[in-house]
């Protein structure tokens, strides 16, 4: 019997999430991590090692080429400015002598398959060896090889281009014909015929390797000059961007480096520069020749590395399959005893190595195991009275029968008797207040599905009178099964009526203040608002009768306000008028006031000054000529732009104020705001950024000065 249950449990272990399957995997993995990380590593550095060796041979052929043709070049404008230097302009003006002169330099057509020709002053063939070529009468004038040496008087090797009468690819090499007062009256062109065999047949005739070849570049013309594959010549550069080590050889790097070609061919390339000509010169090669013998290598790395695989993986399985089948079959026997809650029993050891000491330790395991079991009976007994005695309900939910034990607490705190109410979950569901009822559902099964580490949540509950009490609700899952669902949910009820209700009056109380602020605020500054400063100007003049103290009443109004807003918004508005308070503010004693009485108006009340007209009006106007000066100052307004960034403005403001005094309340209040604004607008007139003390003598109209 207890081999058929042996092969029962057995079968229901997933093979792949056997014990055994998953340390052998595991050994496996990190073995064969090991070995292919360390093949792809070598065959990585191979490639990096072949790279720089075949690099390096390829930059060398690259540099005898390039030095080869740089000689050559060189030779041939030596030899043409020698023979340009000894012509004159008796020749130029003689083409008859020129040309016999030039025929008798046999040395110049065996540097230029292409011939040589002489022109004038305006760039017309005067005189050309061979006469076959037919390029007397023709002007060049237009090409630059021929009007850039008329011009600097300096030898040049000219732009590969199309030959007039050869009609085949050509550059030249031009040299000035001089006077003797050293003026350019002419040149020597000598051209190479590059449909022709010429000096560079190195290169249009020669391969770097089996498929790879030379590339004769001129980059301040953006062309191919020639090149292995002659379908390139006079072909135009490849676009910046398509090639980068392309794009590193056209801004002056020699080396060499992999890259893709316009043609899409991954190639190995190297270039050398051409001084004399300001050329250059590449060798390239296809990557797949270049770094053949590395892909051969890596294939056969790959396939040791396959089958030292296979026979590691083969190993590994036998040794752990038998050096782990004792421990298997004692984990096979405690799964027998908890699924079929057979009586506890101590387990047969068989080796006396660390498998056998992990089974004697399992059999002292099972022994505390039915001790704890035991004692956590009586735990849970005393947990349950300590909850209750705490004064909390205390519920435990088997979710899979959807049944609910309610503590005697419990009930009680809704005004039930212990029989009023079952043991159904809809005991609890239906007496949740309908407004919260889709919230605290969403946590309790965000908990169950093991989303949150506990249940808690606070909601209404209805009681057995119709009053709504506010519970605090807890819960814990204890218990899940194999596949992680839920099983059983204990928790408690805590009643939070009182601080709920402690919380509404302090809102309230909130509340009121907020109303207040806005009767006698500003929302914007938090300064005092018009109502307000009519409350204080009236005790401000009382106290003046009293002490017999000047005061005075400042009016100020911001002089570039409007633009601000019309040009970047109110918001910036609204950050230099809070700015502006803040500033009023810092220069006035706690005892003044601070007050914005509507859009860029402000207004400053000072008490207590002195007895003295004269000396308050000096303290006044102190006063009111610190505030100018600060609020004159630049303002630096950071704002939000709908993007998110924050943009910084500079903005200059000031501002126009009046100041008018008052003592022992010989005037009203509605005349002293009337003369402090008018004294406002006479600082308008006066020019704005001033301050005025009010001077009845001169009324200002203020819809001259808005």
């Amino acid at each position: 019997m207890i081999v058929a249950m042996n092969n029962q449990t057995r079968s229901r272990i997933s093979p792949w999430r056997s014990f055994k399957t998953r340390v052998t995997l595991l050994t496996l993995g990190i073995f064969v991590f090991g070995i292919w990380a360390l093949s792809f590593y070598a065959s990585h550095m191979l490639k990096v090692d072949m790279q720089r060796v075949l690099g390096a041979q390829q930059f060398q052929a690259a540099s005898f080429v390039a030095a080869d043709i740089d000689e050559e070049l060189t030779e041939r404008t030596v030899a043409l400015e020698r023979i340009a230097n000894e012509l004159d302009g008796r020749l130029v003006c003689n083409p008859a002598a020129l040309q016999a002169r030039l025929e008798q330099r046999p040395l110049l057509q065996n540097l230029f398959n292409g011939g040589v020709f002489a022109t004038d002053a305006k760039g017309t063939a005067i005189a050309d060896v061979p006469l076959s070529a037919g390029r007397t009468d023709t002007n060049y004038l237009d090409r630059e090889s021929v009007s850039g040496p008329l011009k600097t008087g300096k030898t040049g090797i000219g732009r590969p281009a199309m030959g007039k009468k050869l009609g085949s690819p050509i550059f030249s090499i031009v040299a000035p014909i001089r006077d003797g007062t050293g003026a350019a009256i002419g040149t020597l062109v000598g051209t190479i015929n590059l449909g022709e065999p010429n000096f560079l047949g190195s290169i249009t005739q020669g391969h770097y390797g089996a498929t790879g070849g030379y590339l004769l570049m001129a980059p301040q013309h953006q062309l191919f000059v020639t090149a292995s594959d002659r379908t390139r010549i006079m072909q135009p550069l490849p676009l910046p961007g398509i090639n980068p080590m392309h794009d590193r050889y056209m801004q002056g790097f020699e080396g060499y480096g992999v890259g893709i070609n316009s043609r899409g061919v991954e190639e190995l390339s190297a270039a050398k520069a051409i001084p004399v000509a300001g050329w250059l010169l590449a060798v390239v090669m296809p990557s797949a020749e270049a770094f053949a013998p590395v892909v051969s290598m890596e294939q056969r790395m790959l396939w040791a590395t396959a089958l030292l695989t296979a026979l590691v993986g083969g190993l590994t399985w036998w040794m752990l399959h038998g050096q782990l089948a004792p421990m298997l079959k004692t984990a096979q026997t405690l799964t027998l005893l908890a699924t079929n809650r057979l009586p506890v029993k101590p387990l047969h050891v068989t080796r006396q190595d660390e498998v056998g000491a992990m089974v004697a330790g399992f059999n002292h395991l099972l022994e505390t195991l039915e001790k704890r079991e035991t004692a956590l009976t009586d735990s849970e007994f005393r947990w349950k009275f300590a909850i209750e005695g705490a004064g909390d309900g205390l519920w435990d939910w088997d979710v899979p029968h959807s049944t609910v034990f309610f503590s005697t607490r419990w009930k009680e705190m809704l005004g039930f008797t212990q029989d009023e109410i079952g043991c159904g979950l809809d005991e609890w569901s239906k007496r949740v207040h309908p407004d919260d009822l889709e919230r605290v559902m969403t946590d309790v099964q965000a908990h169950l599905n093991g989303l949150t580490p506990v249940y808690a949540n606070e909601h209404r509950v209805n009681c057995k009178d119709g009053r709504w009490k506010w519970i605090l609700d807890r819960g814990l899952v204890v218990s899940r099964d194999a596949s992680g669902k839920a099983l059983r949910v204990i928790g408690t009820h805590t009643d939070v009526t009182d601080r709920h209700q402690a919380e509404a009056e302090a809102v309230r109380r909130a509340l009121e203040e907020k109303t207040r602020q806005l009767a006698f605020f500003d929302p914007l500054t938090m300064l005092p608002n018009r109502r307000l400063l009519d409350d204080r100007l009236s005790q401000t003049l009382a106290a003046s009768k009293r002490s017999g103290l000047y005061g005075a009443l400042m009016f100020l109004d911001l002089d570039n306000f409007k633009p601000l807003n019309d040009t970047h918004g109110h918001a910036a508005g609204d950050l230099l008028l809070t700015e502006v308070a803040r500033r009023l503010t810092s220069f006035v004693r706690e005892t003044d006031t601070v007050a914005r009485i509507g859009g860029d108006e402000f207004v400053v009340l000072l008490n207590e000054l002195h007895a003295d007209t004269t000396i308050s009006a000096e303290q006044a106007g102190a006063v009111a000529e610190k505030i100018r000066g600060a609020l004159a100052a630049p303002y630096l307004l950071t704002m939000t732009q709908p993007g998110g960034q924050l943009t910084t403005l500079e903005h200059h403001c000031s501002a126009s104020i009046g100041v008018a005094l008052f003592v022992n309340h010989l005037s009203s209040q509605v005349d002293l705001m009337k003369w402090a604004d008018a004294a406002m607008y006479q600082a308008k007139d006066a020019g704005r950024n001033v301050v005025r003390f009010y001077d009845p003598d001169k009324p200002v109209n203020p819809a001259d000065t808005a």
